[in-house]
């Protein structure tokens, strides 16, 4: 097994927990695919999604959706769902995991991009799971994989470690900072109605300069777990889990620095590289 010590002074596997973040970014996209594929009438579909004050597409996407493609909207995403399925699954699998973690990443971006300027509800959520979707690439599947399994392809998490760490790292302090600052109206979230707005900015704040992150991120963890339980109690599992499936990614990823962490750029706590890279060579050997 690849095991070395980390931030909480655990023998953690990390390819077990890189799989953790690659499944759980799989599953976010299955669980939004079902609801776009599957769910709901078309036309209410597309007037949701196309709603100037609450809805996912601005006007320009849309138009350009109907002008290049030649379909409505409501056929486009129902399109999107099953090719959401497919990644997601793809991507929890570990096939391909590299080229499926880029898509789905710039897919988040496109996500964020598609928005109207008064309807940025989830903005700052969908860049913080890019960074995330860009950490799995830079890892790749390891052992716990089709990838690993099948076709040998080996973990590159050691080669790659800090930059994988501060990737997440600042990827969920973007996403407590601008959720913080961006509160009202269309902007309320999870992150910004369950905590005082204060919390959330501290934490933001903590993580971006690297103050004890692991700590945080065990804070971060504990907070995710409870809006997402809470979510499924108060919708059902399904629809719970849909609502909240961003948190679900964010509870993940924080238990995945927090349990490998922290970055040699941390301040005030350096995590020698060579070092921590050094003890899993030696572990796997």
């Amino acid at each position: 097994m690849q095991t070395s010590k980390h931030g909480f002074g655990l023998n953690v596997n990390a390819d077990v927990c890189m799989t953790w973040l690659r499944v759980a970014l799989g599953v976010i996209f299955i669980i939004g695919g079902i609801k776009l594929a599957f769910l709901g009438d078309t036309s209410a579909l597309a007037a949701s999604y196309t709603n100037p004050e609450k809805g996912w597409l601005s006007p320009v996407f849309a138009d350009k959706i109907t002008q290049i493609l030649g379909i409505g909207v409501g056929p486009f995403l129902r399109t999107q769902g099953l090719v959401e399925i497919a990644l997601g699954l793809l991507m929890a699998l570990g096939i391909g995991t590299r080229v499926v973690a880029v898509i789905m990443g710039l897919m988040f971006w496109v996500f964020a991009a598609a928005n109207p300027v008064a309807g940025e509800i989830r903005l700052s959520r969908d860049l913080a799971l890019m960074g995330c979707c860009f950490a799995v690439a830079f890892a790749g599947a390891g052992a716990w994989s089709l990838d690993g399994r099948l076709w040998q392809r080996s973990s590159t998490f050691t080669s790659y470690q800090d930059g994988i760490l501060v990737l997440i790292r600042l990827s969920l302090a973007f996403t407590l900072l601008t959720s913080a600052v961006f509160a009202s109206g269309p902007f309320a979230n999870h992150l910004n109605t369950t905590l005082p707005l204060v919390m959330v900015l501290v934490m933001g704040a903590l993580l971006a300069v690297g103050l004890r992150p692991h700590w945080i991120m065990g804070l971060l963890a504990l907070w995710m777990l409870y809006v997402v339980a809470a979510s499924m109690g108060a919708k059902g599992v399904y629809f719970g889990l849909d609502s909240a499936k961003r948190e679900l990614g964010f509870l993940v990823a924080a238990v995945v620095y927090a349990l490998l962490g922290p970055d040699r750029w941390a301040w005030l706590e350096p995590q020698t590289s060579a070092a921590t890279s050094a003890e899993y060579a030696e572990s796997v050997s």
